[in-house]
């Protein structure tokens, strides 16, 4: 790329009075320092007009529109905002269409767009906003005899417009990794562009010749629920294990899509706290501490061991969980820490057969 980073007005108008005869006056508010004085901005300015063209046509340093269209020419495109699916219950009988608000100070609506087996409410404003709450809902809709409106379990989570970095690295991806034909880096690609998807653990002939698991999480990161598995699924292989082609697998492939296990992580630790701390004060900034670090495993639960490879793994360290810990202002000692009981590092199960994803469980400090 050219550098563009000296051509500013001092150093053009410095070049520009270097090609005046030297028998010219060229002091400030000289004749000619100041004819050429306009000419000298109007040129910075097309540089700097220069240099962002030149940033927008590069994967690397576009960004907003200029990375659209830089990711068009690879057939890629934004990931739009997506309203959340959320699981609602009701005492009595709930039409389609229904509408209902959250009981909160920045409210939003939901409506209803499933009533068999289960009642689903999509949010009316899409984002990650309706993945925030949780509890009593009041009725926009008249409903005769109800009494019990709730919106509960996340189905499929909402995701806000995707951001300049995730659209990049999925641009650079798949310059990288060359998806074709219903190979390991065109099942990512697919997969994962696919709405409410977080990531994908890929097992190609899990179970024989022909034979693909995806195994997927939500945007939120935990695993994906029934909702957001038969969408992936009818997208993939609506038939499934036809091997009919009729989805983005190719002709031949039997595509079984799940989600993984949760596994709690159970923490026993004995901590020395500072003078003027106690360990009640301590326990909840632990216990966040601990599951930020759990999260750092969860979001890296799609990634293979090897680029481009399906062998994954999920560890959670002993000595990472003691760290995290210790970054708690007022602990000054960690010992005798345990993990689901065992003085070692958890080593999660990710194979065709199981998928392991952590969560934290209980914490006890003593």
């Amino acid at each position: 790329m050219i550098d563009f980073s000296d051509k500013n007005f001092e150093n053009l108008l410095k070049t520009m009075l270097g090609n005046v005869p030297g028998d010219v006056d060229k002091r400030e508010e000289s004749l000619i320092n100041t004819a050429l004085g306009p000419a000298g901005y109007a040129l910075e300015d097309a540089y700097i007009n220069l240099e962002q063209m030149q940033a927008g046509a590069h994967v690397q340093t576009a960004v907003g529109s200029d990375l659209d269209a830089c990711a068009a020419d690879m057939g890629i495109s934004r990931k739009s905002a997506t309203a959340a699916v959320r699981l609602g219950v009701f005492n009595v009988s709930v039409p389609l269409g229904a509408r209902f608000s959250t009981n909160e100070a920045s409210a939003v609506s939901l409506v209803v767009t499933a009533v068999s087996p289960e009642y689903q409410l999509a949010c009316e404003m899409p984002g990650s906003v309706g993945n925030n709450y949780t509890g009593d809902l009041a009725a926009i809709t008249y409903v005769d005899g109800l009494t019990v409106a709730q919106v509960t379990d996340i189905l499929i989570p909402g995701e806000n417009e995707e951001s300049d970095d995730s659209l990049r690295s999925r641009c650079i991806d798949h310059l990288n990794s060359n998806p074709f034909g219903g190979n390991i880096a065109s099942y990512r690609e697919s997969v994962g562009a696919i709405d409410g998807v977080g990531g994908v653990q890929i097992y190609p002939t899990w179970d024989g010749g022909g034979t693909v698991k995806l195994s997927i999480v939500g945007s939120d990161g935990m695993p994906a629920s029934g909702e957001l598995i038969d969408t992936v699924q009818t997208a993939v292989d609506p038939t499934q294990n036809s091997g009919q082609g009729y989805g983005l697998a190719p002709i031949g492939a039997q595509v079984t899509v799940t989600a993984p296990t949760v596994i709690s992580i159970n923490v026993l630790a004995t901590v020395t706290v500072a003078n003027g701390y106690t360990l009640e004060q301590l326990t909840e900034p632990i216990q966040t501490a601990i599951s930020l670090y759990i999260k750092t495993v969860r979001d890296s639960w799609a990634v293979p061991i090897t680029a481009g490879a399906t062998d994954y793994a999920s560890v959670i360290y002993r000595a990472r969980v003691m760290t995290a810990i210790l970054s708690v202002t007022g602990v000054v000692n960690v010992t005798g820490l345990l993990l689901n009981n065992l003085d070692a590092d958890l080593q999660l199960t990710e194979t065709g057969a199981e998928q392991q994803l952590p969560v934290l469980g209980t914490v006890m400090l003593n």
